[in-house]
Parts: C-alpha cells; sequence; structure tokens
C-alpha cells in the first residue's frame, strides 16, 4: 500500500530530525589516504546531504580540484589531516546551495585550532537551526495534515515554498558575504 502524503511527509521530517552531525571530536585523529576519506564523508554525511542518491557525496577529482583552488591545503605524502576532513564537511554541506567561490570566502585560515573553531560553530549552528527548520516545516505544513479537498494544492505551494526559502536563504547568504567584506 502506498503512503500518503501525510505519511510521507512525517518520514521526512523524521529524517531531517535524525541528520548526523559530526563533531570535531569525532573526526579522526590519524592521517587518511585517499580512499578513506571518501569511504569516512560518504558514510558521515550521507544523511545532511545526499541521503535518496547513490552518488558519491566526494569523489577524487573533486578533492583534487579543491586543493588545486585553494579550498584545502595540499595532502602532505597523500594524506589528510583533521583540517581537510573539517574543510570537506563544510564544503560538501554548504556547496548543495552555494557557488564554490561563496564557500571559498566563507571559509577559514587552515591554521589547525583556527579550522576548528570555526567548525564546531558550523555545526553548532548547523543543529541550531536544523531544529528550527523542522519547527518551521511542522508548522507550515499543517494545511497538509489537515487534509481536505484542497490537499494537492497544498502539497504544491509547500514545494514551492520550499524551492523560493531555498533561494531566499541563498540570496541572503551571498550579499552577507559581499557586505562582509566591503
Amino acid at each position: 500500500m502506498a503512503a500518503t502524503t501525510e505519511e510521507l511527509l512525517q518520514m521526512i521530517l523524521q529524517s531531517l530530525e535524525k541528520v548526523e552531525y559530526i563533531k570535531s571530536e569525532d573526526i579522526p585523529n590519524i592521517d587518511l589516504y585517499m580512499d578513506q576519506v571518501l569511504t569516512f564523508m560518504d558514510r558521515k554525511l550521507r544523511s545532511a546531504v545526499r541521503p535518496q542518491t547513490e552518488d558519491r557525496i566526494l569523489t577524487k577529482t573533486m578533492i583534487n580540484n579543491y586543493a588545486k583552488n585553494d579550498l584545502l591545503p595540499p595532502p602532505v605524502k597523500k594524506k589528510y589531516s583533521r583540517v581537510h576532513l573539517a574543510l570537506l564537511m563544510i564544503i560538501c554541506t554548504l556547496k548543495q546551495t552555494l557557488n564554490i567561490s561563496v564557500v571559498k570566502e566563507m571559509l577559514p585560515d587552515w591554521d589547525g585550532d583556527a579550522v576548528r573553531r570555526f567548525y564546531d560553530r558550523f555545526i553548532t549552528v548547523q543543529k541550531g537551526f536544523g531544529a528550527y527548520f523542522v519547527n518551521q516545516v511542522r508548522a507550515a505544513a499543517e494545511p497538509i495534515f489537515a487534509g481536505g479537498d484542497e490537499a494537492d494544492a497544498e502539497v504544491t505551494d509547500f514545494i514551492i515554498s520550499a524551492a523560493v526559502a531555498s533561494c531566499y536563504a541563498k540570496l541572503l547568504t551571498e550579499k552577507m558575504i559581499i557586505y562582509k567584506n566591503e
């Protein structure tokens, strides 16, 4: 039996509530080779970045390009440190909505302490906003949960609202970065 719209929306909200946030102390303390980095990132970011696709979250080419374009420091003897992993987690999250050039402007210097502080702030904000967002979505979805004759139109309006909110959030972010850099 197919799930109803309300059941699907409840499942989506529950999945948003279960997004995993990787604390800085949970980032491996040992340097990793490229394949280990790819496995770690895929396992840790799947729920937050691309839960419904089989595509890799990150590829060797992406990592090499990030290093070549100075989003990441180059690996040391083909190994990647905690600094690399923290920066990659930030990049993978932000690039879902922002241009990579905007992401680059947001990243901290590559100093280990600066990256750890930035990453800890990033995770704190991400967790806090995630909880706020789920509550806002629940409130906005009330007409869908109520059912009725306009249920299809309510779902369409809800989808449009989510897409438009994403556009406004992206625009706000880009304008704030310009303002900050002036």
